[in-house]
């Protein structure tokens, strides 16, 4: 997605996040978060994704106790001041991204650009409104979950099971419908990441990006976008695509 057009997607979104906010729902969400607590996670992410623009940041041995932290540091509670304050935090972070969606930055040790970094934030406030909807009324178009995963794909390397990846040795390849391809080299008990499809891949993943996104970020089941036909799998060596879905873990 060119990057003018995602800072207004993430503009946009941030708007609509802001009013399920202000809407106080008070019914039980699907996360363990309360609502006050979601808002005051989104609220600290644009800020914390600012300082790592110019200094790499060592990824943190838990992203959930990190988030903890940062939550208890934000301290407010109330949902209508937290839409007010995720309204200020998002327009500084586009402020200080400029108007060069390809400048080159930090994603904590990750080497990454402004634009993806946006489709990272972008991803957070789309999986997070998602919850405060309870998936009502919530449609997350193709044109976004691509700008999402386009930003959250290369960082996917800092979250890797060096165990896990040890027993998943091999070349994957995933193509997304209709944006391209990306392939992953899992060997030693490290991953890459890259754009482009591989000469020869021992596992073909096809996806839609909005069943790939939500998968990815816990929302949708893996079994569920199978039987959906949101995401297919096959290959030479089929049986490792159960131990690549080990190798990343959420923190």
């Amino acid at each position: 997605m060119e990057w003018q057009r995602l800072k207004s997607e993430v503009t946009a979104v941030t708007v609509r996040v802001g009013g399920l906010l202000r809407a106080n729902d008070t019914a039980p969400l699907r996360v363990s978060w309360s609502a006050a607590e979601v808002g005051a996670h989104l609220v600290s992410l644009p800020s914390r994704y600012r300082r790592m623009f110019d200094a790499p940041q060592p990824f943190p041995a838990s992203v959930a106790e990190q988030n903890r932290r940062e939550i208890e540091r934000i301290g407010e509670r109330d949902p209508a001041i937290l839409a007010d304050l995720l309204a200020v935090e998002v327009a500084a972070f586009l402020d200080a991204c400029g108007a060069d969606g390809d400048r080159p930055v930090h994603y904590f040790t990750v080497r990454h650009t402004v634009g993806g970094i946006g489709g990272i934030l972008l991803a957070e406030l789309l999986m997070h409104g998602s919850d405060l909807a309870r998936d009502r009324n919530w449609p997350i178009s193709r044109e976004q979950a691509v700008a999402c995963l386009d930003g959250a794909l290369p960082a996917t390397v800092l979250s890797v099971d060096p165990a896990a990846a040890r027993r998943a040795a091999g070349v994957y390849h995933l193509g997304l419908r209709g944006d391209g391809d990306w392939t992953y080299h899992v060997h030693d008990g490290a991953v890459t990441v890259q754009r482009g499809r591989p000469n020869r891949a021992d596992v073909h993943v096809s996806a839609d990006p909005v069943v790939f996104l939500r998968n990815a970020y816990g929302r949708l089941s893996a079994a569920r976008a199978a039987l959906t036909g949101g995401i297919l799998m096959w290959g030479r060596r089929p049986w490792l695509a159960r131990p690549f879905g080990a190798v990343f873990v959420r923190l």
